[in-house]
């Protein structure tokens, strides 16, 4: 059996997602309008705006990267009756909202009543039609917000009145929202979308105030210099971080400056869907770490993202920032840094790196969570086994000039040594969240001093040695 889902932007259908079920094959072609726009980018660089096919599972693994991992692929699962493995239905059921610019629904003429798939159908609009439909939001009060994270062993967090709102990729429990001045709602599409991230804190204990931990990351890459995300956190009494969307770009209302006339969605992929990887290699080491293993490494790599660079709008800038985003992983000892955990704006030009998020110190936790970096520098996988040798080998394989390596190392250590007490010392945070957050201090200044040592190293490595 056949089946479609029309894929479209808040401007215009894009094309039409195909689906036969009996031999599991996926397809995608762009409507000849779209193609012809000034406007137009492809959904990858791997599903060309020319219409050339893509290779037999890219459109698959497309979609996959676009579903939510761990506890809330299986409320998905559950709550839609359907296999996890069921992508095609997961992108319908979820696919109003996903990461980027575009939408997947399903209209009556998909499927005729009584045939399989007719359940999909729902009523299509026209872009004008769905713009000019009142937005409709659904407000969270604090006391409501607070109560549902305390419950979030009961009744899952991303389910909000029998619905599923989540349709964000990754594990932790998040939910999209959207934020005017003091007021959080949930928003169903249309004029209006999502412009925040919310996440509450870890339910692990191995991994407390994950809120303080994050937001003092991203606050530090933002104090250097760094494309961030800009974050915070509000009290309800319990903390949640708000991240502020990069794929979205508000109209306010210029009467009050808070309320948003208009969201603009933007496109864009995160690493795995910019190298046609699916989600299961997004580590290096897609097997693991084990001795029998190791050494397999088919996953995402420092290697294959800087070899992107034939897709990017502007190569040298591009590079820069990747080069900026890899190093400061090193400084924080956020040995979790995946493919997945960066991300391109895709625009009819190329690809531009997006701002960093997911920033966090891992391994301030110590051995109660896994030490082992998600990306390889050279061979190294472990903080303490980098070395200017393998900084040498992650400068060559990445086709870094090492100078430039070292002068970034040495840029990013100073600009950290500047802020980075300041920072921990904000008021912002509270109790053990400060004493936390001073820990981080200290292990990023320990790194601090270890890579203001390597730095001057890494150029004088012989290269017949690497």
């Amino acid at each position: 059996m056949a089946h479609v889902l029309k894929v479209s932007t808040q401007v215009g259908s894009v094309g039409e997602l195909g689906f036969e079920s009996q031999q599991d094959i996926y397809s995608f072609t762009y409507d000849e309008t779209w193609q012809a726009r000034d406007v137009a980018f492809p959904l990858s660089p791997h599903i060309p705006l020319s219409g050339e096919r893509p290779k037999l599972g890219t459109v698959h693994r497309f979609l996959a990267n676009l579903l939510p991992e761990g506890r809330a692929l299986e409320v998905a699962s559950m709550m839609y009756q359907m296999s996890k493995d069921n992508t095609f239905g997961l992108v319908h059921m979820l696919g109003k909202e996903p990461v980027g610019a575009l939408s997947f629904t399903a209209t009556a003429e998909a499927a005729a009543p009584g045939e399989d798939g007719a359940e999909f159908a729902e009523p299509e609009y026209t872009a004008a039609e769905e713009q000019d439909a009142p937005p409709v939001r659904r407000v969270v009060p604090n006391e409501e917000l607070s109560e549902r994270i305390r419950r979030r062993d009961e009744i899952p967090f991303p389910v909000w009145d029998r619905q599923l709102r989540l349709s964000v990729a990754g594990f932790q429990d998040k939910l999209q929202v959207l934020v005017e001045g003091e007021s959080i709602s949930l928003v169903d599409g249309g004029p209006i979308s999502s412009t925040h991230i919310l996440k509450p804190e870890s339910l692990n204990p191995a991994s407390a105030f994950m809120v303080a931990n994050e937001h003092y990351c991203m606050t530090l890459a933002a104090s250097i210099g760094l494309p961030t995300a800009a974050v915070r956190i509000r009290r309800i009494p319990e903390a949640i971080l708000l991240i502020e969307r990069f794929d979205r770009e508000v109209e306010l209302d210029p009467a009050d400056g808070v309320t948003a006339l208009r969201v603009r969605r933007t496109h864009v992929i995160d690493g795995c869907q910019a190298l046609d990887l699916p989600v299961n290699l997004k580590y290096e080491r897609n097997f693991g770490n084990a001795r029998a293993v190791r050494d397999i490494r088919e996953g995402a790599s420092f290697e294959k993202l800087f070899a992107l660079g034939p897709h990017f709008e502007n190569p040298a800038h591009a590079r820069q920032v990747m080069l900026r985003w890899a190093l400061f992983q090193l400084f924080i000892g956020n040995s979790d840094a995946h493919g997945k955990n960066l991300s391109f704006h895709v625009r009819p030009a190329g690809l531009s790196p997006a701002p960093f998020y997911d920033l966090v110190s891992v391994n301030v936790y110590g051995d109660v969570v896994e030490q082992d970096m998600a990306l390889a520098y050279g061979d190294a996988f472990r903080l303490e086994e980098v070395n200017a040798f393998e900084l040498a080998c992650f400068a060559q394989h990445t086709g870094t000039p090492r100078p430039l390596l070292a002068r970034e190392l040495t840029r990013m250590a100073q600009a950290i040594t500047r802020v980075a007490r300041d920072l921990a010392q904000s008021e912002v945070y509270v109790e053990e969240e400060r004493d936390l957050v001073e820990r981080i201090h200290d292990f990023v200044m320990i790194q601090v001093g270890k890579l203001l040592q390597l730095a001057p190293e890494a150029p004088r490595i012989d290269r017949s040695l690497l």
